[in-house]
């Protein structure tokens, strides 16, 4: 018989060994592999934030960018990609997905997308992401390199992570691990599309029932960021005043409220928008704006404040009293009043349709630079890391795509993906089925 203390010894020595494994398995990870340079030549290079280069060649060395240009001679002993009649662009990044908190929606123990209560700002998304989620390697076969990933529901519902879509663990696969905080502004219910727990109402209550709930939200909102001021503020006059007991959700507020780290407020309609705008004016917020669907009403207004919105996911249905292109268009009206927008697919399983999302936009009058501008260094910009990645520049790390044409083309196939510089295999769950099924026994 099995006792207690026995299984208790017995998952001790499991631990150990399962300890004294991980070296071997970081040695096999990919941020451990020996590092090499690649170099890719007679090639389009499109950097993003210069003009295309016709036969160009990109030098990528020790998970950099080492040398873009026409004239670029190849280093000896480095592993050599013929480009001709292909084109290299930097990865591209999705500014709002779940991408390792989900993996299939109707099983729960593969969901981590959201907590419990209306406020937990010190909730880090990063630290529950599953490196190994089958969702991964099938978006970034696409080009999508790299994606911003946060949890769901309530008022604040924590920290999104800007991840890297390679690597071992958590820690490996962060590029900034605490990117912004993610507030869903209320709004009224009734089948709208507002952010997250935000939206309420609907059901039996009456329009004056579900506007006074939409005032409490609100007030709570606009308290707890007072609360968090007032917190801030303290513990800045204590500075100096040893040891004191700390809120940890207070805690995460203080560089919201100092303005060092963005807030991305889930929006919808133009009402919301005002709402965010006021409160930003109160606390001084670093805005930005997600969704935020007739963002259009206010283009004029957003741009003279520089207030950058993240728009999308474009393949959704316009709403059954909205303009019937409004979805599609809001992008390229706001582009054109000098408005900073990013793409997302606020999703995990689609992450994959990032650059298709862009070209629906494009279809309905976004300019196409601006559309890729948007894809990448824009979003980039967004979340202070346009230093280290967005475009194909020496010294920024080696998130390189190589594809057959544009990637928002549908018929554009990537042929060569790096991230950190480390080649990525090209595989997926959908390829191996799809290989798995072509080999089936045929009576």
């Amino acid at each position: 018989m099995t006792t207690p203390r026995m299984r208790i010894a017995e998952c001790g020595v499991l631990m150990a060994i399962g300890l004294a494994a991980l070296p071997l398995l970081a040695q096999s990870g990919p941020q451990s592999a020996p590092a090499s340079t690649v170099v890719i030549r007679n090639a389009t290079i499109v950097p993003v934030t210069s003009a295309r280069i016709q036969n160009g060649t990109i030098v990528l060395r020790n998970g950099r960018i080492e040398a873009v240009g026409a004239n670029v001679n190849a280093p000896s002993g480095a592993t050599v990609i013929d480009g001709t009649g292909l084109f290299v662009y930097p990865g591209m990044i999705d500014a709002g997905t779940q991408l390792g908190l989900t993996e299939i929606g109707s099983v729960p123990g593969g969901e981590d997308t959201q907590e419990i209560g209306d406020f937990n700002p010190h909730n880090v998304a990063v630290t529950a992401v599953n490196p190994h989620s089958e969702l991964i390697p099938v978006t970034r076969v696409n080009g999508v390199t790299t994606a911003i990933t946060s949890a769901e529901g309530g008022l604040i519902s924590g920290q999104a992570g800007l991840i890297d879509l390679m690597g071992w663990t958590p820690t490996d696969m962060a590029v900034r691990r605490q990117a912004a905080m993610v507030v869903n502004y209320p709004s009224l219910g009734g089948g709208g599309f507002g952010g997250g727990g935000g939206r309420f109402g609907g059901g039996d209550q009456s329009d004056a029932e579900r506007r006074a709930e939409l005032d409490r939200r609100t007030r709570a909102l606009r308290s707890y960021f007072a609360d968090a001021k007032a917190y801030a503020d303290v513990k800045a006059r204590a500075a100096n005043g040893g040891a004191r007991k700390l809120n940890q959700a207070m805690e995460a507020m203080i560089p919201v409220i100092r303005g060092e780290m963005p807030v991305i407020f889930d929006v919808t309609t133009a009402d919301q928008i005002r709402g965010v705008l006021a409160l930003a004016d109160t606390f001084k917020l670093k805005v930005v704006l997600r969704g935020a669907r007739e963002a259009w009403r206010l283009a004029d207004t957003l741009a003279m404040r520089r207030i950058p919105v993240i728009v999308g996911p474009t393949t959704s249905v316009p709403g059954a009293e909205d303009p019937y292109d409004m979805t599609y268009a809001n992008p390229g009206v706001l582009a054109r009043a000098g408005v900073k927008i990013a793409f997302q697919t606020s999703d995990a399983a689609n992450s994959r349709n990032l650059p298709y999302n862009a070209a629906l936009a494009v279809a309905y009058g976004l300019d196409a630079d601006a559309a890729l501008r948007a894809l990448t260094i824009n979003a980039a910009e967004m979340f202070g890391v346009a230093d280290r990645i967005g475009s194909l520049e020496p010294g920024k790390v080696a998130n390189v795509v190589v594809t057959t044409g544009d990637p928002m083309d549908v018929r554009s196939v990537v042929r060569h993906l790096f991230i950190r510089g480390q080649p990525v295999p090209l595989d997926d769950r959908h390829t191996r089925l799809y290989e798995q099924f072509r080999a089936r026994p045929r009576s």
